[in-house]
């Protein structure tokens, strides 16, 4: 009797197939980010002229499904560290690329939060970072930081090709075109990759890093906070360290910050009085910057704490909207778009890594579903909170400058979050 083909693919498979996992994982942020991220700044003022829906109606539908993703990830999580990515990652292409189908036709505002806010979900929560970055991570020890860049990048990698791609459908042929065009995202890309996912290297006869079993596969400067502890927290320990905490509440500060720029940038910009194209390519080149920014923060978070990287990452972010706000021409919004992309980069690639590093590879994904609700939660309320600043002013200033100093804020308390040591010093209770 034959193998199934996908053990005598892996055995056949001429470099560790950890990489090809990392190669999943882009598809999947790549496809979670088309949905929910960059490109759908796109959509917002072609939708709200056209269906004569306010930005903060629209923007309803991104806090719905964000909601319904914080529910998600806790169910999501466990079923990575207990089953793997590939079929949740096969439905995500399925559900998501229906979801975009039927957003295509839609005509009334309660439709669009039925299909974008619970349908839609699967096409981002169920390819985001709870799943495929937990997988990643499983994989990776030595190379974890370089490992979840690579993953990572899919997410702005979407916004570096699919915004100015998008953009051209939606104001040549028309919004609903433009989502017919994500379809095709789902079911070309993200369905055939789902397959070729693996829960952990274990499980197909492999060590992290492709290591031999001699080897020892444990960085040696436990100094850098990168180091894979020898032991491996259940939810319950983790839930009573004072790291897990100070994590989750600095990302939920901060998450209030991540989906509100990236959605709102391109209407801030237009609103200047600056063209559509001139936004649309300040948005590709923060995208871009993004992608490069990831692949920068993988090899720093090799080297340096983790914690201290985080830091840098949210203080930068906060520079550079102080750039933004006060742009009075072009150049420097490419400036912004340089340093903010390069800078929030580093974003899913310290986190995944600090959820990693500080609780071990065994239960990060049970961990990191069961925190995300507060995360995702507070990612669903940004965008939210900003069109109503901008609904009720008239005015991005106040809400901007608000996510400056949240990122400030931020940069601050990460630094507190040291590693977990498995001491009574360490531990709540």
């Amino acid at each position: 009797m034959k193998q199934p083909i996908l053990p005598r693919l892996i055995q056949r498979t001429p470099f560790f197939y950890g990489w090809v996992i990392v190669a999943g994982a882009f598809l999947g942020a790549f496809a979670s980010g088309g949905i929910q991220g960059f490109t759908f700044s796109i959509f917002i003022k072609p939708m709200s002229e056209s269906l004569g829906w306010t930005r903060s109606a629209l923007t309803g539908g991104i806090t719905l499904n964000a909601l319904m993703a914080s529910v998600l990830a806790p169910v999501f999580g466990y079923l990575i560290d207990r089953h793997g990515p590939r079929y949740i990652m096969a439905a995500s292409a399925i559900i998501g690329g229906t979801a975009a189908i039927l957003l295509s036709q839609v005509q009334e505002l309660w439709q669009f939060y039925l299909i974008f806010g619970v349908a839609g979900v699967f096409g981002g929560a169920a390819v985001g970072e709870v799943v495929t970055q937990s997988t990643v991570v499983k994989w990776f020890v030595r190379r974890r930081g370089r490992a979840i860049a690579f993953s990572s990048m899919g997410g702005a990698a979407a916004g570096a090709v699919l915004t100015p791609l998008i953009s051209i459908i939606v104001f040549t042929i028309g919004w609903r075109t433009g989502w017919l065009a994500m379809a095709v995202m789902f079911f070309v890309l993200l369905l055939p990759v789902s397959f070729l996912m693996v829960r952990r290297p274990e499980d197909v006869g492999l060590l992290p890093d492709g290591a031999d079993p001699s080897d020892d596969i444990q960085p040696d400067d436990h100094a850098r906070g990168t180091h894979e502890p020898e032991y491996s927290y259940q939810l319950r320990e983790a839930l009573r360290t004072r790291a897990l905490w100070l994590l989750t509440i600095t990302l939920t500060i901060v998450g209030l910050c991540i989906s509100s720029v990236v959605l709102h940038e391109f209407s801030f910009v237009t609103d200047q009085g600056f063209t559509p194209a001139v936004a649309t390519a300040v948005l590709s080149t923060h995208a871009a910057m993004a992608v490069t920014g990831r692949l920068l923060w993988g090899f720093i978070v090799e080297h340096f704490q983790v914690r201290y990287c985080m830091a840098s990452v949210f203080i930068v972010c906060a520079l550079a909207l102080v750039i933004l706000m006060t742009a009075n021409s072009t150049p420097m919004l490419f400036v912004f778009a340089i340093i903010y992309g390069l800078s929030i980069g580093g974003y899913s690639v310290t986190t995944a890594v600090a959820f990693a590093s500080y609780f071990g590879r065994d239960y990060v994904g049970t961990i990191r579903g069961a925190v995300s609700p507060l995360i995702i939660g507070s990612v669903a309320i940004g965008p939210l909170l900003v069109s109503l600043g901008y609904d009720f002013t008239g005015s991005y200033l106040i809400p901007f400058n608000s996510m400056i100093a949240l990122f400030l804020i931020g940069g601050v308390l990460v630094l507190l979050a040291k590693p977990p040591v498995r001491s009574k010093a360490a531990v709540w209770g």
